[in-house]
């Protein structure tokens, strides 16, 4: 079949799970389809400044058609937000979210217009922006939507009212996610497909040098991802600082982009992006993995952690993470004020909590496995 994935960004500098997840299933479905990207220019989903070129260009047997962005984020985009989400506002400025957000690719939109009859099945990628909001109702009669919603304030904005409602078929990532989707749009006559991921093995790793460096002074816990208030870093930097001032020990290992200031302390480690292979010895390496975040589609990070049999702690806010770390059994949650607990309980049982989660990874995380769901919903899309 000919299949057009549509995603905001795009591209292997590309940090985001959503744009990861996007990229791994044109590489997955160009194995045995013709499989076209339809993206921006941008890299970075703050400002959407351009980055790459317009025009087409490869990635493997992917042929990646990148549109300008004609406007990026909005100046004042943090006071609208706010707005919109927390303060009495008219439908007109729930219609301005989209173009306050960005980013504003009108020449995607006439591309969809234009050309999207000439494909089988499109997917689209993520809910929130523009190319899928404004781009999908332009193709809902051959569209699958990878919403990768998460239970947050934008959800009940009225661009995404009707957008839900539309696509011949939904690809969730988790069955949370299907839930939340389900029970907020009563929508549960669109057929869909609980997608999840697939792995490849690790690669070559070395978890000694980390171990030497760290373990001496106590358990090592490892965050990886965007340091950042947006991914309640600075809740587990208070966590974590509680926990040490109650007579803890060990050192605390950030590895991701830094986006906020963290306090100067020895057992507070900043290592900034990491190789693929420090990141798998940083996770080997590592008593436990820990995510704070309140909002995930899909914890890809926690089914890293179990290849190499590391256990994790997440926020028991997180209905998708609290999810994943149940059914592998290879974690434990934590509500606020009881870190220190939950990691005293996560240690008592890291080889047993390591061996489930590594145990689950194998059963569910498979190429065979992921291909068969994934073609299921392009065969549902595309019926």
């Amino acid at each position: 079949m000919k299949i057009l994935v549509v995603v905001q960004r795009f591209g292997a500098e590309v940090v985001g799970g959503s744009e990861s997840h996007a990229r791994v299933v044109a590489q997955r479905l160009a194995k045995l389809n013709d499989v076209e990207v339809a993206t921006t220019t941008a890299l970075d989903y703050w400002t959407w400044a351009p980055h790459f070129a317009a025009g087409d260009s490869l990635d493997g047997p992917v042929r990646v058609r990148r549109f300008p962005v004609a406007a990026g984020r909005s100046a004042t985009f943090k006071d609208v937000e706010r707005h919109l989400l927390f303060e009495p506002h008219t439908l007109d400025e729930e219609r301005a979210w989209l173009a306050a957000q960005g980013p504003h690719a009108p020449a995607l939109l006439e591309f969809l217009h234009r050309e999207g009859r000439a494909y089988d099945a499109i997917l689209f990628y993520t809910y929130i922006y523009e190319p899928t909001a404004a781009g999908l109702p332009l193709v809902a009669e051959r569209a699958g939507l990878v919403s990768t919603a998460h239970d947050e304030e934008p959800l009940k904005l009225l661009p995404y009212r009707s957008l839900f409602q539309l696509p011949r078929a939904f690809g969730f990532l988790t069955i949370e996610e299907q839930a939340l989707v389900r029970s907020r749009f009563h929508n549960e006559h669109i057929p869909g497909e609980v997608l999840g991921i697939g792995l490849d093995p690790p690669p070559w790793h070395d978890p000694s040098p980390f171990r030497e460096r760290y373990a001496p002074r106590g358990p090592l816990v490892v965050y990886l991802g965007q340091v950042s208030e947006g991914k309640a870093v600075d809740e587990l930097i208070a966590e974590w600082i509680a926990y040490r001032e109650a007579g803890g020990r060990g050192t605390l290992a950030l590895a991701g982009t830094q986006r906020m200031a963290l306090p100067e302390r020895e057992d507070v480690v900043s290592l900034g992006r990491v190789s693929e292979e420090d990141k798998y010895a940083l996770l080997a390496a590592a008593d436990a993995l820990v995510l704070p975040s309140h909002l995930e589609s899909l914890g890809i990070v926690l089914l890293e952690a179990w290849q190499v049999g590391t256990p994790c702690l997440v926020s028991a806010k997180n209905a998708v993470t609290s999810g994943q770390a149940a059914r592998a059994n290879g974690g434990l949650a934590y509500a606020r004020d009881e870190f220190a607990d939950a990691l005293a309980r996560l240690l008592a049982r890291r080889d047993e909590l390591g061996t489930a989660g590594k145990a689950y990874v194998a059963a569910e995380c498979t190429w065979p496995a992921f291909d068969a769901r994934l073609e299921q919903l392009v065969d549902l899309v595309a019926a």
